[in-house]
């Protein structure tokens, strides 16, 4: 199942037909003008949303911003800003240079069974999409919802970013996500550190995700049901947890094809955005914590999965020890000691206000 993925130049396939697991759509293969009249034809709205952690990185944000406003009314519906922060009036300058894009306050709006659980990338990602459902009363299935990361860096953006991901979607009736895959020119260790785990999984599913030019970018687009039925980790273990989904067939999103059919891949060229530092320190979170937490919801899976079994009983909670240099008590280093779990928040369709809404009169 492994190997290159199977190129997907959307002319020469029909709109109703079955993709390949994974297939790579390369980036330019819609035109913006033909994805808007996709969208007013399928009568379903785009919403594009950049989950942000702090009013540091507007400035970044409102450099791409500046170049996805063509796109602002027609091809997208409404840009939203899923804010981490404590003070949404930090904002203040972007949301006044940009009339439509709304700022969604994550602390202050979160689902009531996210009360308690930790703040992080992927539970502002499942807060967004309960306020969109219940407050916005948005419900169509296939109601476009693409999420991308702030801090990319703006030499390496373009409109594509959006255009082919949402025309993908649009254009393909089989087709419920779609991930943004790039090559990472100054980067991409976890990414490749994780690759060669997955070559070593005994499961189809698993090692066909080695077709993926870029493992864990944290910009997809999907429809609404698919992000329904998707499990989130609140934080670092969000991207990995997605695509576990997939491989494993937990989404259910077709009868008798397996879930990885219903996703593809647009390659947009390089990237790079900001970079954490290797290794933690009391004040900034480094690589070293974000590849135990990926690797912890790795395993976890599998375990869940019945593929992963120990043959000690379980321990306590696993805490990675990070060697911090001192140069206050004396001591050549401190340690510091982090947790690796990620709290896992359940599909937004195990709970009975979202399914009445998107599945009125049903089950």
């Amino acid at each position: 199942m492994s190997g290159p993925p199977v190129v997907i130049r959307p002319p020469d396939w029909g709109r109703g037909a079955r993709l390949p697991a994974l297939g790579l759509i390369p980036g330019g293969s819609f035109d913006p003008e033909v994805v808007s009249r996709l969208k007013q034809t399928e009568g379903v709205p785009v919403h594009l949303v950049f989950p942000l952690r702090n009013a540091r990185g507007a400035g970044n944000l409102h450099a791409l911003l500046l170049m996805l406003r063509p796109l602002f009314g027609s091809l997208i519906d409404q840009v939203w800003v899923a804010y981490g922060g404590e003070r949404p009036a930090g904002l203040r300058r972007l949301t006044d240079s940009f009339p439509q894009v709304k700022v969604f306050p994550v602390a202050l709006r979160l689902p009531p069974d996210q009360q308690g659980a930790p703040q992080g990338k992927g539970a502002a990602m499942r807060a967004f999409l309960y306020h969109l459902v219940m407050t916005e009363n948005v419900t169509h299935p296939r109601a476009v919802v693409a999420f991308i990361d702030a801090d990319i860096r703006p030499p390496y953006f373009h409109p594509r970013w959006v255009v082919d991901p949402v025309g993908a979607i649009l254009w393909f009736h089989t087709l419920e996500a779609a991930k943004i895959v790039y090559q990472r020119p100054h980067g991409g260790r976890l990414n490749t550190m994780l690759r060669s785990l997955l070559a070593l999984i005994p499961h189809p599913g698993v090692q066909a995700l080695q077709k993926l030019a870029y493992l864990l970018s944290g910009e997809m687009a999907g429809t609404l049901k698919f992000w329904s039925r998707l499990p989130f980790k609140t934080g670092f273990g969000v991207e990995i947890l997605a695509l576990l989904s997939f491989a494993l067939d937990h989404l259910g999103l077709a009868p008798g094809t397996p879930d990885l059919e219903h996703l593809v891949q647009v390659y947009v060229g390089q990237m790079d955005h900001l970079h954490a530092p290797l290794t933690s320190t009391p004040r900034k979170r480094g690589l070293d914590q974000m590849a135990g937490t990926v690797f912890y919801t790795l395993m976890e899976s599998l375990m869940a999965a019945d593929l992963l079994r120990w043959r000690l009983p379980a321990m306590a909670p696993p805490q990675l020890s990070i060697p911090v240099p001192d140069g206050e008590s004396g001591e050549p280093l401190t340690w510091m000691e982090v947790p690796l779990a990620d709290v896992t928040l359940p599909p937004l369709a195990t709970l009975p206000e979202v399914r009445a809404r998107l599945t009125p009169g049903g089950d």
